[in-house]
């Protein structure tokens, strides 16, 4: 019952991954210890070499055990790395060579994170087995010959065979839809989505009206199989563009995962100008010398690209969306290493054809095979009806989880040329300062995520470099947003108050109404009447009395509390649909905030014992940089930074000289899972502090677990962000264009060193450099602004990073608390 307040993209994880480099990764390739590589591939054929040799472990793969796996675990992590760079014997997927690295920071340092060199598992059988005749066998028996740990793949064309023997059982799947559409009301947005604004790129989409269609389908006998089915259910998720709005169907999505043989790099000559495409594995050989990629499966290689997302993306900008498939160095940090055409995305899950074919301006043509990653286990599968039986029955267990994720990313921190002067040991906070030529006063901060480990070591890191950048004489800032999915809706509103400490944050979002919900308000509100959540000892009744359900909990669109149940729950009609009231968060409420049980740990900042700090930067100062994934609580932040004044550059997209807005994943204010609210219904249901009616039990009882029991991921905007320009009208932010100030190109430098970014937004917002699109006011930049004195001479400041003890040893919110506020967007 304890209200979400972590919104991300979402929960790839934001963004999915290939091989994430982490620690043990890193230390296999270690590209800048000569023949670190080599030496780590021929240990490898050792390691995972069947029957198992004796393998004594080398010094450099030590930062694979960890601090706490036992050898089991170890064994597995170490085996799992190996699947990622390869070993040097067998046959490999078939891929361009890859050379030295660019530089210290090169491109080639993530191309060990990459399926490209997995060995592909054999398919021939055992001389005493027939040959498999079944395509689910095929997929069986190369499973079951896997090397320990790593991630087994066939080629694609045979795992799709395989979910095309797979038979539709026609009552179950009805069954399935039927459970599904109860939840579809909480959708904050059906009625926008139907009928969307004239600027709102991806055009209308009746998801209520599919549901219903995919269901008759059903009724009428049209789908041959369950892949049919499931992809038509699919579209549901591909079509809504939203990254928090998800159903992902068990059998497309538990199972398999294709990958194409290569990444893609889109860079122009300069910031301005129109960008071209190149393999990525090339531009890491060869650096500009790369051919151009002018068409993939005979298509304009631009146009193959923009048909993918346009198909299926998370993003409600399309130019965002082409963005993700590219790579960059900030997708690295987000557990993407080769951009999300190679591997990763939503568009993972349907079937990309046997081969990609890629010509080249030279005249050259390539072509390669795709795979599909096994991520689940097939033991016990030979055919079509025993897959389903498997993956089909409702057992998630069964289910893989993304395999490409080999492994968490163990910081967020970008990497650049220049060291940074306060980070934290997650990486979601990094400050940086230029130090170069007319840039010498210009600070970075750099912010991956909102979800960190701790917010309030978050919360002190900022604090401490907006205080260092006064010491030093700092008089401008960028905020690089890059990548970012979201995260606590307090850490993004405490970060806007660091910026602006004297302005209220506006915060406007309201409910779609529907039946369940209202139960639950009618049920939570006469509840929680004389409840008192400051001093109720019982950590249940502090929980409803903090609910989204008390009309008692938050604030109305004036910042006052509502003062009955009708002033904030009496349907507000918008495009026929009802809502509540405006409603906006309290948060001179501790229990909100700094209490570790139900909050998460800080005071924001302007509240309570933080209300004396001063504004470090004017608005004309400081510059938003993104590359357009900006999304959920990033959304929240960047509209607040937008409303007082602040300018946003955006790099990238698609080859045009056209606006491209800054925000380009989901604007929405809350997801839930639809667990989530399966759970708090069933706890009204059995709690004996709330009374349910016969009728309204009966209403709570439409909802079922059967859409989790069926699914990989099931998710709903549930609240709709309302910009305070919209207030009157209504519309929802995520149907807002709002175009970035400047628009910038990625250049090769950009490829290799993230500070590149940043001095080409700062040229353009503040030395005149100008954008492909949009610009600054001249008279903002015709001169300089004076530098701040510091306050000391002083030398190179020291690096420091903080961590959570550093903050106040034995503060701690438990992850399980933390957890419950995890709103994430996940685009994988």
């Amino acid at each position: 019952m304890v209200p979400s307040i972590l919104l991300l993209l979402p929960a790839v994880a934001l963004v999915a991954a290939d091989c994430a480099a982490d620690n043990c990764i890193r230390a296999l390739v270690a590209t800048q210890t000569p023949g670190r590589l080599s030496a780590a591939q021929a240990f490898c054929t050792t390691f995972t070499a069947q029957p198992v040799a004796s393998t004594d472990i080398p010094s450099f793969a030590s930062h694979c055990s960890g601090d706490s796996l036992d050898a089991g675990a170890f064994s597995t992590r170490l085996s799992s790395a190996c699947s990622c760079i390869g070993t040097r014997v067998a046959t490999v997927v078939p891929t361009s060579t890859s050379g030295p690295p660019i530089t210290s920071t090169t491109l080639n340092q993530t191309t060990s994170a990459s399926f490209t060199t997995l060995i592909k598992p054999s398919t021939t059988p055992p001389a005493d087995s027939p040959t498999p005749t079944e395509p689910c066998e095929v997929v069986s028996r190369s499973w079951a010959s896997a090397f320990r740990g790593a991630s087994p793949t066939v080629p694609a064309k045979v795992a799709y065979d395989c979910l095309k023997s797979v038979p539709l059982h026609k009552d179950a799947a009805i069954e399935l839809v039927d459970s599904i559409r109860p939840y579809l009301e909480w959708q904050s947005d059906l009625a926008f989505l139907k009928s969307p604004p004239a600027d709102y790129e991806p055009g209308p989409f009746d998801v209520v009206s599919h549901l219903e269609k995919v269901r008759a389908n059903l009724e009428a006998n049209e789908y041959d199989g369950e892949l049919a089915f499931q992809e038509d259910l699919f579209a549901l998720t591909a079509k809504a563009r939203d990254g928090h709005f998800q159903f992902m169907p068990d059998a497309l999505t538990g199972v398999f995962e294709y990958v194409r043989p290569f990444g893609l790099v889109s860079y122009s000559k300069d910031p301005t100008s129109l960008p071209v495409i190149k393999k990525w594995e090339e531009v890491g050989a060869k650096r500009d010398e790369a051919r151009i990629l002018t068409r993939l499966n005979g298509v304009n290689s631009s146009e193959y690209v923009q048909n993918i997302v346009e198909t299926v993306a998370g993003n409600q900008d399309l130019d965002a969306a082409y963005n993700a498939m590219f790579f960059s160095r900030a997708k690295i940090n987000a557990g993407s290493t080769s951009g999300l055409f190679r591997i990763g995305g939503w568009h993972k899950y349907l079937y990309p054809g046997e081969n990609t074919t890629a010509e080249f301006a030279t005249g050259e043509t390539e072509s390669a095979a795709n795979i599909a990653v096994v991520k689940a286990s097939f033991a016990g599968v030979t055919d079509g009806e025993s897959f389903y039986q498997k993956f089909c029955a409702g057992n998630t267990s069964s289910l893989g989880t993304a395999a490409s994720q080999a492994s968490a990313m163990e910081n967020d921190q970008l990497e650049a040329a220049l060291s940074p002067v306060v980070s934290t040991n997650d990486g979601k906070v990094s400050g940086f300062y230029l130090d170069a030529g007319d840039l010498e006063d210009v600070a970075v901060l750099s912010i991956p995520g909102f979800d960190p480990g701790s917010p309030r070591t978050f919360q002190k890191a900022v604090e401490e470099f907006l205080q260092a950048c006064r010491s030093d004489g700092k008089s401008r800032i960028i905020i690089d947003l890059q990548m970012n999915p979201g995260g606590y809706v307090l850490s993004g509103i405490d970060l806007f108050r660091q910026f602006f400490p004297k302005i209220e944050q506006g915060g406007f979002s309201r409910w779609r109404e529907n039946e369940q919900f209202m139960a639950m308000a009618n049920i939570v509100s006469e509840a929680t009447g004389k409840i008192d959540p400051a001093t109720s000892p019982s950590e249940e009744a502090v929980s409803w009395a903090q609910s989204w359900w008390n009309y008692r909990f938050d604030l109305d669109v004036s910042g006052k509390h509502f003062t009955s149940f009708d002033a904030k729950f009496a349907p507000n009609m918008w495009a026929g649909d009802p809502y509540t009231a405006v409603v906006r968060s309290d948060l001179s409420n501790n229990l909100t905030t700094a209490n570790e049980t139900f909050g998460i740990g800080i005071e924001v900042t302007g509240y309570g014992n933080r209300r004396n700090f001063t504004q470090p930067f004017k608005a004309e100062n400081i510059i938003l940089l993104t590359d357009g994934y900006c999304a959920s609580t990033c959304s929240l932040f960047a509209s607040e930074m937008k409303r007082v004044g602040v300018k946003s550059v955006v790099v990238g997209g698609r080859p045009e000289k056209k606006p491209m807005q800054a925000v380009g994943g989901v604007k929405g204010a809350q997801v839930l899972r639809y667990s989530d609210i399966f759970n708090l219904t069933q706890e009204a249901l059995t709690s004996d502090l709330v009374e349910v009616s016969a009728e309204q039990r009966a209403l709570l009882s439409r909802l079922t677990d059967l859409p989790m029991r069926r699914s990989t991921e099931a998710r709903l905007n549930v609240r709709d962000q309302i910009l305070a320009d919209n207030l009157e009208d209504g519309v929802p932010a995520q149907f807002v264009n709002e175009p970035a100030d400047c628009r910038l190109f990625w250049t090769l430098d950009m490829m290799a060193d993230v500070s590149e970014v940043w001095k080409a937004a700062a040229n353009a917002a503040w030395s005149g450099a100008g954008c492909a699109s949009g610009g600054f006011d001249k008279g903002a930049i015709t001169s300089k602004p004076t530098m701040m004195k510091a306050t000391a001479a002083r030398p190179l400041r020291e690096s420091t990073v903080m961590s959570d003890a550093d903050i106040e040893p034995g503060h701690h919110v438990s992850e399980m608390t933390l957890d419950k506020h995890n709103q994430r967007v996940h685009i994988v």
